[in-house]
């Protein structure tokens, strides 16, 4: 009897040890993570990923899966807004990076951006600034260590990149004077390394000479508006919406000096560039652009001139807006209301007057479908006649 017992207990214990799951590895459960994380599941991918940490953290210092489970947390939390967090996880990563590879692994100085980008996030505008120049240093003091004098190591693409970024706080922190200096050592040093024409060039000067209007030195915005026109415009010809930010830049720095002469075919230039991205007359931004002008004129107290450009703008918006009322009674006709269609075809109509080419064929179409509605609701219903007695 009790041998059958023992024999009993022995079976449920193997079915149970059977029936026990293996607890998952790291890899499944960095999987797992990431399947979360992509279907916006941010919470369970972090419980996921911090179950992977404790299972990290028994592995040998050197093991490069703690350094990956990190940047995975870092990048989960970061994605919820928790920036602090996000950059507790990441400096541990670069502290595991520099412990075991160095401190010059290249690496690291792409995980310090990222924690900028944090600081940044937090508004924390005096610390990413600090970090900045940590950067630099970590984008510096290997070439000079391997044999490059100073300012070799400073004259390369990632430094002056780091100096762009440093601009882009600098203005963050309302200091655009500031900003001016380290945007032209990042243009300075891509100058010399790649060229006048070089098209990394425009992002840094659409940065500059939108400085330099802010703090209304309109002549030498005309001059770095110039240089991104040219660089632009070899890139990608004289027609291109890629041109339409310098372009406008230029107009509004010409005005600003009062060269109206000069300004006045760059706005031109500026409403064709419009219409032909656009592919319309009737656009938004089409009817800003002759706002623009209307405002040009003005100044100059040409007011003939000024007034057709504020009639062709609001003709546009006075279409735009027509033609979302038309949109919106054609629904309520599929929807079978056709009631409440009427009225919004008697707003479109009244909205498109006085007459305007922009919109003339336009009100036509409306006056005519508002007639039509307005006889299909007026007609006698049908009356069918009684069948016939045999």
């Amino acid at each position: 009897m009790l041998r059958l017992f023992s024999i009993a207990l022995l079976s449920g214990l193997c079915c149970l040890a059977q029936d026990e799951k293996p607890a998952p590895t790291i890899p499944e459960l960095e999987t797992t993570a990431q399947g979360l994380y992509m279907h916006a599941d941010y919470e369970g991918a972090r419980q996921s990923l911090l179950k992977a940490w404790d299972l990290a953290q028994q592995l040998p210092r050197e093991d490069p899966i703690r350094y990956d489970v990190l940047k995975r947390l870092a990048t989960v939390r970061a994605a919820v807004g928790e920036y602090a967090d996000a950059d507790n996880f990441l400096q541990l990563a670069i502290s595991w990076r520099e412990q075991n590879l160095g401190g010059d692994d290249p690496k690291i100085p792409d995980d310090v951006l990222l924690s900028v980008g944090y600081a940044r996030s937090l508004k924390d505008y005096d610390r990413a600034l600090w970090t900045m120049n940590r950067v630099i240093r970590l984008h510096v003091e290997p070439a000079i260590r391997a044999g490059a004098s100073p300012q070799e190591a400073m004259n390369t693409i990632p430094v002056a990149d780091d100096y762009s970024r440093i601009a882009q706080i600098q203005m963050e922190l309302k200091k655009p004077e500031t900003a001016l200096g380290s945007l032209k050592i990042a243009l300075d040093i891509r100058t010399k390394l790649k060229g006048p024409l070089e098209p990394s060039l425009v992002y840094d000067l659409d940065r500059l000479a939108g400085i330099q209007v802010t703090l209304r030195q309109y002549d030498k915005a005309e001059e770095t508006y110039r240089h991104a026109l040219v660089v632009r415009e070899t890139l990608y010809g004289k027609v291109h919406g890629d041109l339409l930010g310098t372009v406008d830049g230029l107009a509004y720095a010409l005005f600003g000096q009062k060269k109206y002469d000069e300004a006045e075919p760059v706005y031109q230039r500026l409403l064709v560039l419009w219409v032909s991205s656009m592919g319309t007359e009737t656009n938004a931004m089409v009817a800003i652009a002759h706002d623009k002008m209307a405002v040009f004129y003005a100044a100059q107290k040409k007011w003939e001139e000024a007034r057709a450009h504020e009639t062709l703008a609001n003709a546009i918006r006075a279409y735009l807006l027509a033609e979302g009322l038309q949109e919106e009674a054609s629904q309520r006709i599929e929807e079978g209301t056709m009631t409440e269609a009427v009225p919004l075809y008697k707003r479109a109509e009244k909205i498109l007057d006085p007459p305007n080419e922009i919109y003339d064929e336009q009100r036509a179409t409306i006056q005519n479908m508002q007639k039509e509605l307005e006889k299909a609701l007026n007609k006698p219903p049908s009356k069918t006649p009684p069948p016939t007695r045999k």
